[in-house]
């Protein structure tokens, strides 16, 4: 098991505000396509435990609160949803977003352009995910 610091950028953040968790990758990861399904693996089965434990409401330090109102939202972190992630369809979704370019992703600061890129992820200190957004507007 691998520890490898992944940089987060909360998707309604209004804060210029990046994030750095701590995800445990296999040994045996070793392409993008691979690290892009451990990944979300670890990312749908949080969030299935946030929404499983969502009953215990968990109090806010004024600190906390503080932050979340300056993101416009203060919330409990509390999973409202009635369903559990699918973790095939999260997966293929996130190896779709990868291929189309709205997802970009770097090692160190190596920028990971294929599914099948090597990556050695003894050797990496950190993992940025950028999802990229259209600009509203005409195309031109």
């Amino acid at each position: 098991m691998i520890n490898i610091k992944v940089n987060v950028k909360s998707a309604g953040s209004k804060k210029n505000k990046i994030t750095a968790i701590i995800i445990p990758y296999d040994d045996n990861v070793n392409d993008v396509k691979g690290l892009l399904e451990e990944t979300v693996k670890y990312c749908v089965e949080s969030y299935n435990e946030r929404r499983e434990n969502s009953e215990l409401l968990q109090a806010l330090t004024l600190s906390q609160i503080k932050d979340k109102a300056s993101e416009g939202k203060v919330s409990f972190g509390m999973n409202y949803g009635e369903k559990n992630a699918d973790l095939g369809k999260s997966v293929a979704d996130a190896v779709e977003a990868f291929e189309d370019g709205v997802v970009v992703l770097f090692a160190d600061d190596n920028k990971l352009e294929d599914l099948d890129d090597k990556i050695d992820l003894s050797a990496t200190e950190s993992l940025t995910f950028i999802k990229l957004t259209m600009l509203a507007g005409r195309m031109w």
